[in-house]
């Protein structure tokens, strides 16, 4: 077993979950009851899903929210804007050592208390919630049935759940909610397949403004750090692989070759897929090591971190799906002839 690619991945997955703003949840019954009198327009789990989509996006608004965990919560703050046609994004940790970032035109710069600032050029949102809020739902529904299943009271606002149901076993499932006035998000479970939540995201406050904030305005305006750019080291020489079965809705974005790390002698194939909601990170290796087959799991809320070793080949897997999804992908990856 090479342990050091296995460390590699467990580095890798914390920049995944600081992506994807994911801490894990305490486990326990989705549930909703509805105590809200329906006073609004019928219109459709779909229509709902999708007037998110323009809400998260076109509105200004601060969000104070948790993400909660085993023995931990962490409080945290986004405040959105749209200045000049263009979004504004700023994040901040509100315990402990300062932890900021501000996304605006294309770079996500960040700061934390005793490092030095720096930006990254991406097009990806970074934002709570983006995940979800970002998903297509239309194409969605071939892999999602979306089911309203009532209305209650949260972070103050009147609120209405929206469970998306997965068709097959190789997701997960997901209950948003949403605040009936901005259509806002202001809760998103994951839930497996014993109708447990494995993770969860949770508003504590909501303030939506017909302007812009003034200060993340006057941030829009700030240069940026310097802009961090990682070399290069695509090896062309090594063995490619390739996966011959994905998930329903599932993709493949990004298929490479090169070294995890600068003083790394052993360059590895990278595949991200997608269905866009979550991201998948595979590492695949040739196996130098006289080693039998093993396995190693390891779940962090829904994030699984899955290594296998098998015949010639070591493969770790990071990402949000479930264990037996990760297992059949291992199962279907052959060398490119």
């Amino acid at each position: 077993m090479k342990h050091r690619l296995f460390l590699v991945g467990v580095f890798s997955v914390f920049s995944l979950l600081v992506s994807f703003e994911s801490i894990a949840a305490n486990s326990g019954i989705a549930q909703v009851h509805a105590k809200v009198p329906n006073t609004e327009a019928k219109l459709s789990a779909l229509t709902y899903l999708k007037n998110m989509n323009k809400a998260y996006k076109q509105l200004n608004y601060k969000l104070l929210y948790i993400n909660t965990g085993k023995n931990k919560i962490e409080p945290k703050q986004l405040i959105h804007g749209v200045i000049n046609g263009k979004r504004i994004t700023y994040f901040g940790f509100l315990n402990g050592e300062m932890r900021e970032s501000v996304q605006f035109d294309g770079k996500i710069s960040f700061y934390e208390q005793g490092n030095k600032a720096y930006s990254l050029v991406t097009r990806r949102d970074q934002s709570v919630f983006a995940n979800i809020a970002n998903f297509d739902f239309d194409s969605g529904s071939k892999s999602y049935e979306y089911i309203i299943l009532g209305k209650d009271r949260l972070a103050g606002k009147r609120a209405i759940a929206i469970r998306m149901v997965s068709k097959d076993e190789f997701r997960y499932s997901y209950i948003v909610w949403l605040d009936l006035k901005s259509y806002l998000p202001l809760r998103l479970d994951t839930i497996n397949k014993s109708n447990l939540i494995i993770e969860q995201t949770m508003a504590v406050s909501l303030n939506v403004t017909k302007d812009i904030n003034p200060w993340v305005a006057q941030l829009s305006s700030k240069k940026a750090p310097k802009v961090l750019h990682i070399p290069s080291m695509t090896i062309d020489e090594i063995p490619q692989w390739q996966i011959h079965w994905l998930p329903e809705g599932f993709k493949v974005i990004k298929d490479d070759q090169h070294k995890l790390m600068m003083h790394d002698t052993d360059p590895v194939s990278y595949i991200m897929i997608s269905d866009g909601i979550v991201a998948v990170s595979i590492y695949i290796s040739s196996n130098n090591t006289s080693a039998s087959e093993h396995k190693n799991i390891i779940q962090l809320g829904g994030t699984l971190l899955y290594t296998k070793l098998k015949d010639d080949i070591e493969v770790n897997i990071i990402g949000e799906i479930p264990v037996a999804t990760a297992e059949k992908i291992v199962t279907s990856i052959k060398v490119t002839e």
